[in-house]
Protein backbone atom coordinates (compact mmCIF):
# COMPACT_ATOMS: atom_id res chain seq x y z
CA UNK A 1 0.00 0.00 0.00
CA UNK A 2 0.89 3.29 -1.43
CA UNK A 3 2.35 6.12 2.04
CA UNK A 4 0.98 9.73 1.79
CA UNK A 5 3.21 11.99 0.64
CA UNK A 6 4.20 15.37 2.08
CA UNK A 7 2.11 16.75 -0.91
CA UNK A 8 -1.39 15.63 0.43
CA UNK A 9 -0.18 16.90 4.02
CA UNK A 10 0.16 19.80 2.77
CA UNK A 11 -3.00 20.27 0.29
CA UNK A 12 -5.20 19.43 3.24
CA UNK A 13 -3.40 22.01 5.46
CA UNK A 14 -4.08 24.66 3.23
CA UNK A 15 -7.84 23.07 1.55
CA UNK A 16 -10.86 25.46 1.56
CA UNK A 17 -14.41 24.13 2.38
CA UNK A 18 -15.13 24.47 -1.74
CA UNK A 19 -16.27 20.54 -2.72
CA UNK A 20 -13.22 18.70 -3.23
CA UNK A 21 -12.22 17.86 -6.66
CA UNK A 22 -11.37 14.37 -8.02
CA UNK A 23 -7.10 15.35 -7.38
CA UNK A 24 -7.78 15.98 -3.40
CA UNK A 25 -6.69 13.73 -0.61
CA UNK A 26 -8.93 10.85 0.83
CA UNK A 27 -10.21 10.12 4.23
CA UNK A 28 -11.43 7.04 3.98
CA UNK A 29 -14.58 6.09 6.63
CA UNK A 30 -14.90 2.24 7.86
CA UNK A 31 -18.57 1.50 8.74
CA UNK A 32 -21.34 3.87 8.77
CA UNK A 33 -23.26 5.47 12.09
CA UNK A 34 -27.41 4.11 11.58
CA UNK A 35 -28.46 7.53 11.76
CA UNK A 36 -28.08 10.14 8.70
CA UNK A 37 -27.69 12.77 11.54
CA UNK A 38 -24.54 11.48 12.76
CA UNK A 39 -22.84 10.02 9.68
CA UNK A 40 -24.09 13.23 7.43
CA UNK A 41 -22.48 15.67 9.49
CA UNK A 42 -19.46 13.05 9.29
CA UNK A 43 -19.00 13.93 5.67
CA UNK A 44 -19.56 16.92 5.53
CA UNK A 45 -17.12 17.64 8.11
CA UNK A 46 -14.56 16.06 5.45
CA UNK A 47 -15.73 18.39 2.37
CA UNK A 48 -15.54 21.07 4.14
CA UNK A 49 -12.09 20.30 4.48
CA UNK A 50 -11.99 19.69 1.11
CA UNK A 51 -11.41 15.91 1.50
CA UNK A 52 -12.86 13.09 -0.69
CA UNK A 53 -14.93 10.76 0.96
CA UNK A 54 -14.40 7.01 0.73
CA UNK A 55 -16.55 4.66 2.97
CA UNK A 56 -15.80 0.85 3.46
CA UNK A 57 -18.12 -1.06 5.67
CA UNK A 58 -19.21 -5.03 6.21
CA UNK A 59 -22.98 -3.68 5.54
CA UNK A 60 -24.60 -1.81 3.01
CA UNK A 61 -23.56 2.06 2.44
CA UNK A 62 -25.64 2.69 -0.70
CA UNK A 63 -27.75 5.02 0.77
CA UNK A 64 -25.18 7.45 1.48
CA UNK A 65 -25.33 8.82 -2.24
CA UNK A 66 -21.85 8.19 -2.41
CA UNK A 67 -21.19 7.11 -6.33
CA UNK A 68 -19.89 3.51 -6.65
CA UNK A 69 -15.83 4.72 -6.60
CA UNK A 70 -16.66 5.99 -3.48
CA UNK A 71 -17.74 3.05 -1.70
CA UNK A 72 -15.88 -0.88 -0.53
CA UNK A 73 -16.81 -3.22 1.19
CA UNK A 74 -15.21 -6.22 3.37
CA UNK A 75 -16.39 -9.51 5.29
CA UNK A 76 -15.32 -8.93 9.01
CA UNK A 77 -15.69 -12.78 9.12
CA UNK A 78 -12.67 -13.30 7.15
CA UNK A 79 -8.59 -12.85 8.64
CA UNK A 80 -7.68 -8.68 9.39
CA UNK A 81 -5.24 -8.36 6.67
CA UNK A 82 -8.01 -9.56 3.70
CA UNK A 83 -10.28 -6.95 4.99
CA UNK A 84 -7.28 -4.39 4.99
CA UNK A 85 -6.85 -5.19 1.29
CA UNK A 86 -10.71 -5.07 0.73
CA UNK A 87 -11.28 -1.96 2.40
CA UNK A 88 -8.52 0.13 1.20
CA UNK A 89 -9.38 2.66 -1.91
CA UNK A 90 -7.23 2.90 -4.75
CA UNK A 91 -5.64 5.85 -3.70
CA UNK A 92 -3.30 6.38 -0.25
CA UNK A 93 -6.06 8.19 2.13
CA UNK A 94 -4.99 11.02 3.82
CA UNK A 95 -7.01 9.68 6.95
CA UNK A 96 -8.80 6.60 8.32
CA UNK A 97 -11.37 6.92 10.41
CA UNK A 98 -14.33 4.97 12.09
CA UNK A 99 -17.37 5.16 13.81
CA UNK A 100 -17.72 1.51 15.77
CA UNK A 101 -15.52 -0.11 18.09
CA UNK A 102 -15.96 -3.07 15.24
CA UNK A 103 -13.93 -1.22 13.02
CA UNK A 104 -11.01 0.36 15.43
CA UNK A 105 -8.47 -2.65 14.66
CA UNK A 106 -9.16 -2.88 11.46
CA UNK A 107 -8.54 1.67 11.29
CA UNK A 108 -5.58 1.01 13.02
CA UNK A 109 -4.19 -1.31 10.74
CA UNK A 110 -5.42 1.05 7.56
CA UNK A 111 -3.71 3.74 8.83
CA UNK A 112 -0.18 2.22 9.88
CA UNK A 113 -0.20 0.37 6.45
CA UNK A 114 -0.54 3.71 5.09
CA UNK A 115 1.71 5.42 7.32
CA UNK A 116 -0.71 8.05 8.33
CA UNK A 117 -1.94 9.22 12.24
CA UNK A 118 -3.70 6.95 13.96
CA UNK A 119 -4.08 5.34 17.73
CA UNK A 120 -1.66 2.60 16.99
CA UNK A 121 -2.85 -0.93 16.44
CA UNK A 122 -1.20 -1.56 20.12
CA UNK A 123 -3.79 0.66 21.69
CA UNK A 124 -6.65 0.36 19.15
CA UNK A 125 -6.25 -4.09 20.63
CA UNK A 126 -6.44 -2.80 24.38
CA UNK A 127 -9.18 -0.66 23.66
CA UNK A 128 -11.39 -3.04 22.32
CA UNK A 129 -10.99 -5.32 25.10
CA UNK A 130 -12.84 -4.37 28.07
CA UNK A 131 -10.48 -7.04 30.24
CA UNK A 132 -7.21 -5.86 28.92
CA UNK A 133 -8.55 -2.05 29.73
CA UNK A 134 -9.03 -2.97 32.98
CA UNK A 135 -5.38 -4.36 33.22
CA UNK A 136 -4.22 -0.92 31.80
CA UNK A 137 -6.04 1.33 34.20
CA UNK A 138 -5.43 -0.71 37.55
CA UNK A 139 -2.60 0.86 38.39
CA UNK A 140 -4.11 4.09 38.39
CA UNK A 141 -7.71 3.32 40.51
CA UNK A 142 -9.96 4.15 37.86
CA UNK A 143 -11.31 0.59 38.33
CA UNK A 144 -13.98 -1.06 40.05
CA UNK A 145 -12.92 -4.49 41.57
CA UNK A 146 -12.67 -6.97 38.35
CA UNK A 147 -12.24 -10.32 37.31
CA UNK A 148 -12.06 -11.81 34.61
CA UNK A 149 -12.22 -15.74 32.62
CA UNK A 150 -13.49 -17.36 29.50
CA UNK A 151 -15.16 -20.07 30.99
CA UNK A 152 -18.48 -21.06 32.98
CA UNK A 153 -15.98 -22.08 35.96
CA UNK A 154 -14.08 -18.96 36.01
CA UNK A 155 -17.39 -16.96 35.95
CA UNK A 156 -18.48 -18.46 39.13
CA UNK A 157 -15.09 -18.34 40.72
CA UNK A 158 -15.52 -14.48 39.93
CA UNK A 159 -18.98 -14.19 41.17
CA UNK A 160 -18.20 -16.12 44.44
CA UNK A 161 -15.27 -13.85 44.86
CA UNK A 162 -16.65 -10.40 44.50
CA UNK A 163 -19.95 -11.04 44.95
CA UNK A 164 -18.57 -11.83 48.60
CA UNK A 165 -19.23 -8.04 49.01
CA UNK A 166 -22.71 -7.89 48.75
CA UNK A 167 -22.85 -5.38 46.24
CA UNK A 168 -24.06 -5.79 42.49
CA UNK A 169 -22.33 -7.44 40.37
CA UNK A 170 -22.42 -6.58 36.18
CA UNK A 171 -21.08 -9.09 33.54
CA UNK A 172 -19.70 -7.71 30.14
CA UNK A 173 -18.31 -9.66 27.25
CA UNK A 174 -15.49 -8.58 26.38
CA UNK A 175 -15.67 -7.60 22.95
CA UNK A 176 -18.53 -5.36 22.50
CA UNK A 177 -20.31 -2.02 22.45
CA UNK A 178 -22.95 -0.14 22.58
CA UNK A 179 -24.41 -2.25 26.26
CA UNK A 180 -24.87 -6.05 23.90
CA UNK A 181 -24.76 -8.60 26.56
CA UNK A 182 -24.15 -6.59 29.65
CA UNK A 183 -26.02 -8.27 32.37
CA UNK A 184 -26.63 -7.12 36.21
CA UNK A 185 -25.76 -10.41 38.05
CA UNK A 186 -28.21 -11.02 41.43
CA UNK A 187 -28.47 -13.76 43.53
CA UNK A 188 -31.07 -15.10 40.94
CA UNK A 189 -28.99 -15.10 38.03
CA UNK A 190 -28.82 -18.60 36.20
CA UNK A 191 -24.95 -18.36 35.33
CA UNK A 192 -25.26 -20.75 32.90
CA UNK A 193 -27.43 -18.24 30.76
CA UNK A 194 -24.96 -15.28 31.50
CA UNK A 195 -22.38 -17.24 30.17
CA UNK A 196 -24.27 -17.59 27.43
CA UNK A 197 -24.12 -13.62 26.69
CA UNK A 198 -20.24 -13.99 25.35
CA UNK A 199 -21.94 -14.62 22.27
CA UNK A 200 -21.89 -11.06 21.91
CA UNK A 201 -18.60 -10.72 21.74
CA UNK A 202 -17.48 -9.64 17.74
CA UNK A 203 -14.51 -11.71 18.12
CA UNK A 204 -16.07 -15.18 18.56
CA UNK A 205 -14.67 -15.25 22.10
CA UNK A 206 -15.70 -16.16 25.17
CA UNK A 207 -13.69 -13.98 26.85
CA UNK A 208 -15.63 -11.64 29.73
CA UNK A 209 -15.39 -9.43 32.75
CA UNK A 210 -17.34 -9.32 35.69
CA UNK A 211 -17.01 -6.18 37.84
CA UNK A 212 -18.62 -4.47 40.83
CA UNK A 213 -21.84 -2.06 39.97
CA UNK A 214 -20.54 1.53 40.06
CA UNK A 215 -23.30 3.74 41.61
CA UNK A 216 -23.15 6.90 40.84
CA UNK A 217 -24.20 9.55 37.43
CA UNK A 218 -23.25 8.64 34.13
CA UNK A 219 -20.84 10.85 32.08
CA UNK A 220 -19.00 10.87 28.81
CA UNK A 221 -16.18 12.04 27.87
CA UNK A 222 -14.78 12.99 24.49
CA UNK A 223 -11.80 14.50 23.19
CA UNK A 224 -8.70 14.13 20.95
CA UNK A 225 -5.42 13.15 21.88
CA UNK A 226 -1.93 13.36 19.84
CA UNK A 227 1.11 11.59 21.12
CA UNK A 228 0.18 12.48 24.89
CA UNK A 229 -1.05 15.72 24.38
CA UNK A 230 -5.16 15.02 25.67
CA UNK A 231 -7.71 17.69 24.29
CA UNK A 232 -11.22 17.64 26.28
CA UNK A 233 -13.56 18.69 23.58
CA UNK A 234 -16.78 18.21 26.13
CA UNK A 235 -18.40 16.39 29.77
CA UNK A 236 -21.70 15.45 29.37
CA UNK A 237 -24.03 13.83 31.35
CA UNK A 238 -26.35 10.48 30.74
CA UNK A 239 -29.65 10.25 31.91
CA UNK A 240 -30.97 6.53 33.12
CA UNK A 241 -33.86 4.84 34.29
CA UNK A 242 -32.04 2.16 35.97
CA UNK A 243 -28.78 -0.06 36.42
CA UNK A 244 -28.06 -0.51 32.76
CA UNK A 245 -30.62 0.80 31.32
CA UNK A 246 -29.71 2.81 27.91
CA UNK A 247 -29.97 6.34 28.40
CA UNK A 248 -32.86 8.27 27.12
CA UNK A 249 -30.94 11.46 27.36
CA UNK A 250 -27.36 13.06 27.04
CA UNK A 251 -26.50 16.47 27.99
CA UNK A 252 -24.07 19.42 27.38
CA UNK A 253 -22.43 20.78 29.59
CA UNK A 254 -22.39 18.68 32.19
CA UNK A 255 -24.67 19.74 35.40
CA UNK A 256 -21.91 18.83 37.99
CA UNK A 257 -19.08 21.51 39.71
CA UNK A 258 -16.52 22.73 38.03
CA UNK A 259 -14.48 20.77 40.34
CA UNK A 260 -16.36 17.77 40.08
CA UNK A 261 -15.93 18.29 36.13
CA UNK A 262 -12.37 18.73 36.82
CA UNK A 263 -12.17 15.30 38.14
CA UNK A 264 -14.06 13.55 35.36
CA UNK A 265 -11.71 15.25 32.74
CA UNK A 266 -8.65 14.10 34.98
CA UNK A 267 -9.71 10.44 35.16
CA UNK A 268 -10.56 10.23 31.29
CA UNK A 269 -6.90 11.67 30.43
CA UNK A 270 -5.70 9.17 33.10
CA UNK A 271 -7.44 6.28 31.34
CA UNK A 272 -6.46 7.40 27.43
CA UNK A 273 -2.59 7.89 28.34
CA UNK A 274 -2.98 4.24 30.46
CA UNK A 275 -4.42 2.78 27.48
CA UNK A 276 -2.09 4.04 25.15
CA UNK A 277 -3.54 5.78 22.68
CA UNK A 278 -1.59 7.63 20.51
CA UNK A 279 -3.30 10.10 18.07
CA UNK A 280 -6.77 10.37 17.26
CA UNK A 281 -10.26 10.85 18.79
CA UNK A 282 -11.51 9.31 21.80
CA UNK A 283 -14.88 8.94 24.22
CA UNK A 284 -14.52 7.85 27.78
CA UNK A 285 -18.12 6.70 30.21
CA UNK A 286 -17.53 6.84 33.51
CA UNK A 287 -19.47 6.84 36.79
CA UNK A 288 -19.32 9.52 39.32
CA UNK A 289 -19.45 7.81 42.99
CA UNK A 290 -19.51 9.00 46.25
CA UNK A 291 -15.63 8.02 46.06
CA UNK A 292 -14.92 9.78 42.87
CA UNK A 293 -14.70 9.13 39.10
CA UNK A 294 -14.48 5.16 38.00
CA UNK A 295 -14.24 4.05 34.24
CA UNK A 296 -16.56 2.14 32.58
CA UNK A 297 -14.84 2.05 29.60
CA UNK A 298 -12.70 4.05 27.12
CA UNK A 299 -13.21 3.80 22.91
CA UNK A 300 -10.44 4.62 20.33
CA UNK A 301 -12.91 6.33 18.49
CA UNK A 302 -15.46 9.68 18.95
CA UNK A 303 -18.69 8.52 20.42
CA UNK A 304 -22.08 8.46 19.24
CA UNK A 305 -25.40 9.94 20.68
CA UNK A 306 -25.19 13.17 18.83
CA UNK A 307 -22.43 14.41 21.46
CA UNK A 308 -20.13 15.38 18.26
CA UNK A 309 -22.35 15.87 15.28
CA UNK A 310 -24.50 18.16 17.31
CA UNK A 311 -24.30 18.99 20.74
CA UNK A 312 -20.88 19.83 21.48
CA UNK A 313 -20.71 22.44 18.41
CA UNK A 314 -24.57 23.97 19.15
CA UNK A 315 -23.18 24.31 23.17
CA UNK A 316 -20.46 25.83 22.25
CA UNK A 317 -22.26 28.00 19.03
CA UNK A 318 -19.86 26.42 16.33
CA UNK A 319 -16.39 27.22 17.77
CA UNK A 320 -15.41 23.52 18.48
CA UNK A 321 -16.44 21.12 15.66
CA UNK A 322 -15.32 17.42 16.83
CA UNK A 323 -15.38 16.06 13.27
CA UNK A 324 -13.53 18.43 11.42
CA UNK A 325 -11.22 18.84 14.27
CA UNK A 326 -10.48 14.95 14.53
CA UNK A 327 -9.52 15.50 10.56
CA UNK A 328 -7.58 17.93 10.90
CA UNK A 329 -5.48 16.49 13.84
CA UNK A 330 -5.28 13.11 11.45
CA UNK A 331 -4.01 14.93 8.56
CA UNK A 332 -2.40 17.47 9.78
CA UNK A 333 -1.06 16.38 13.47
CA UNK A 334 -2.96 19.57 14.78
CA UNK A 335 -4.74 19.71 17.95
CA UNK A 336 -7.85 22.30 18.76
CA UNK A 337 -6.33 25.22 20.91
CA UNK A 338 -8.04 26.13 24.58
CA UNK A 339 -11.44 25.77 23.97
CA UNK A 340 -14.26 27.92 24.96
CA UNK A 341 -16.50 26.87 28.14
CA UNK A 342 -20.32 26.15 26.85
CA UNK A 343 -22.07 29.15 26.09
CA UNK A 344 -25.23 27.14 25.79
CA UNK A 345 -26.85 24.15 26.60
CA UNK A 346 -27.51 21.26 24.47
CA UNK A 347 -29.16 18.12 24.36
CA UNK A 348 -30.47 14.96 22.56
CA UNK A 349 -33.87 13.62 24.13
CA UNK A 350 -35.07 10.01 23.18
CA UNK A 351 -38.81 10.20 22.85
CA UNK A 352 -40.78 6.57 23.26
CA UNK A 353 -42.80 6.11 19.88
CA UNK A 354 -45.30 3.43 22.71
CA UNK A 355 -47.08 2.77 19.05
CA UNK A 356 -47.34 6.50 18.08
CA UNK A 357 -46.56 7.63 14.45
CA UNK A 358 -43.09 9.17 13.92
CA UNK A 359 -44.77 12.54 12.76
CA UNK A 360 -46.96 12.81 15.79
CA UNK A 361 -43.77 12.72 18.08
CA UNK A 362 -41.79 14.65 15.90
CA UNK A 363 -44.92 17.57 15.93
CA UNK A 364 -45.36 17.15 19.41
CA UNK A 365 -41.69 17.61 20.10
CA UNK A 366 -40.99 20.74 17.79
CA UNK A 367 -43.74 22.50 19.11
CA UNK A 368 -41.49 23.16 22.44
CA UNK A 369 -39.78 26.43 21.59
CA UNK A 370 -36.42 24.84 23.00
CA UNK A 371 -36.41 21.63 20.32
CA UNK A 372 -34.47 22.73 17.22
CA UNK A 373 -34.62 19.19 15.58
CA UNK A 374 -36.38 15.83 15.63
CA UNK A 375 -36.69 12.33 13.76
CA UNK A 376 -36.61 9.38 13.93
CA UNK A 377 -34.21 7.40 15.71
CA UNK A 378 -33.25 4.64 13.42
CA UNK A 379 -32.98 1.19 14.85
CA UNK A 380 -35.01 1.83 17.94
CA UNK A 381 -38.61 2.38 18.76
CA UNK A 382 -38.01 6.16 19.49
CA UNK A 383 -37.87 9.65 18.31
CA UNK A 384 -34.56 11.73 18.65
CA UNK A 385 -35.07 15.32 19.91
CA UNK A 386 -32.23 17.81 19.69
CA UNK A 387 -33.02 21.17 22.56
CA UNK A 388 -30.86 23.68 22.90
CA UNK A 389 -31.06 26.00 25.40
CA UNK A 390 -29.55 30.12 25.86
CA UNK A 391 -28.19 29.32 29.60
CA UNK A 392 -26.57 26.05 30.39
CA UNK A 393 -28.84 26.00 33.78
CA UNK A 394 -32.11 25.63 32.53
CA UNK A 395 -30.94 22.64 30.13
CA UNK A 396 -31.99 20.06 32.87
CA UNK A 397 -35.19 21.65 33.26
CA UNK A 398 -35.89 21.79 29.44
CA UNK A 399 -34.88 18.21 29.33
CA UNK A 400 -37.67 17.00 31.71
CA UNK A 401 -40.44 19.38 29.89
CA UNK A 402 -39.61 17.69 26.84
CA UNK A 403 -39.67 14.14 28.03
CA UNK A 404 -43.19 15.21 30.31
CA UNK A 405 -44.71 16.24 26.39
CA UNK A 406 -45.38 12.09 26.26
CA UNK A 407 -47.68 10.79 28.56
Amino acid sequence: MRRMSDQVVAAVAHSTTARPGPDAPTVLYLGLRRSPLEWQAELDAATALGLRVHVSSDSDVSHTGLTAEQRGSFDRTTPLADQAARAAPDEAPAAVACWGDRHVGLTARLAEDFGVRGIGTAAAAVSTDKVAQRRAMEPYGLNPAWRSGTTPDALRAAVDTLGASGKPLVFKPAHCSGGRGIALITADSDLHDVFKLTAENYTGTTDFLVEEYAEGTEHSVSGLVADGTVRILGVTDKYLEGPLSASWATTVPSARTDAQVAELKRAAERAVLAVGLRTGGFHVDLRFTAAGPVVLEIGGRLGGDLINSHLIPLSRQGAVRPYESLLTLLTTGQLPGELPEPAQGAAMVLLPKAGRPVTELVGAALAHPAVTLAADWPGTDTVVSVVVTEDPAELPTAVADIRNLIP
